[in-house]
């Protein structure tokens, strides 16, 4: 049997672990790149794996690791998952490290709505009035971070 194929989810999972490495400075931002690199464009879960040998925790989960499967409500004994071995898991079940960037920007996507048109008005102020087409912004910025929490809410 051949090694076993990831996807996107395992590939952000290892980069959000890496950038907690890199913040605790248990990597120097070169090692940090490389391996991020990797990380970027592995396609198996030993590419994955080996990034992690030398470094603690966290480690990326693997996602489709484990058959058994805690239930949410109760919080007792695992039932197995009726999802075959290789299928993706649902998003419940995945262990979560750092939410990727545009997961947050789409959790305060309201706040930051709000907030786009006061730093048009601080944008037009600071170029001496001069350039109001800052003020078009706005719309383009509302819309992306609309799209962003359509798309990430859960």
């Amino acid at each position: 049997m051949g090694e076993l194929r990831i996807g996107n989810r395992e590939r952000e999972l290892a980069m959000g672990a890496l950038d907690e490495h890199l913040r605790e400075g248990r990597l120097e931002p070169g090692e940090y790149a490389e391996r991020s690199a990797v990380a970027s464009t592995a396609r198996f879960r030993s590419e994955i794996d080996a990034l992690f040998t030398d470094l603690p925790a966290p480690h990326p989960g693997h996602p489709c690791a484990s058959a058994a499967v805690p239930r949410p409500d109760d919080g007792a004994e695992p039932v197995a998952s009726s999802a075959p071995v290789g299928a993706p898991a649902r998003p419940e079940e995945l262990p979560e490290l750092v939410a990727p960037l545009g997961a947050r920007l789409g959790r305060h996507a309201g706040t930051l709505s709000a907030l786009a048109p006061v730093l048009a008005v601080v944008l037009f102020v600071a170029t001496g009035f001069r350039f109001p087409q800052v003020f078009l912004l706005v719309p383009v910025a509302i819309g992306l971070l609309a799209w962003l929490g359509h798309r990430h809410e859960g």
